[in-house]
């Protein structure tokens, strides 16, 4: 059975909205994650029959006069089950912060320390990627490429290497954040 990240997503968002039809769903996607997720209504319905017929959801049938029914999707304790196994597994890492920041808009739906351990491992991961960009300069230094070349090169990697320090930083404003709070659960 292929888990695509997409399911996850769903499940998030009809776990935190309660009670949400296809619709609903499409439109909360447009609102607040395009930046991150593209789908259309025509991908959401069939991802939301796939995770009806894993048993991850459910819904209630609405009817409207002289359309179909109108489904309004719940997440069933299997469903919880799952998200939860998704939410506590290690972030895959990517270029772009992108699956970080897909996973952590449910930060809401896990604990302080499976948080603060998915924040920890985003560090670490965006520091060796510093690192690792900082190798450029043996291929700037070369002098195997002219030097149009090389000030291209030197000025891609400090904007990777400034834009993932920006990135750490707000990681550790969020993490000392999150130590200071003593409310949620553990």
């Amino acid at each position: 059975m292929t888990i695509m990240e997409i399911d996850y997503i769903l499940l998030g968002l009809i776990k935190l909205y309660k009670e949400v039809t296809g619709y609903e769903l499409n439109r909360i996607i447009r609102d607040s994650n395009r930046y991150f997720i593209s789908v259309s209504l025509a991908y959401i319905y069939p991802v939301l029959k796939r995770l009806y017929q894993r048993g991850w959801v459910t819904y209630a049938a609405m009817p409207i006069p002289n359309r179909p029914d109108k489904k309004v999707y719940r997440i069933t304790p299997l469903g919880e089950q799952v998200l939860h196994t998704w939410l506590e597994a290690p972030i895959e890492p990517d270029m772009y912060f992108r699956s970080f920041l897909l996973k952590m808009q449910f930060a809401t739906l896990m604990s302080k320390s499976t948080i603060l351990a998915h924040i920890e491992r985003e560090i670490q991961r965006l520091e060796e990627k510093i690192r690792d960009v900082n190798q450029l300069s043996y291929c700037i230094d070369s002098e195997k490429l002219d030097a149009r070349s090389c000030e291209v090169l030197a000025r891609m990697a400090q904007l990777l290497r400034d834009t993932d320090q920006l990135r750490i930083e707000w990681l550790r404003r969020w993490q000392e954040n999150l130590a200071k709070c003593n409310e949620g659960p553990e």
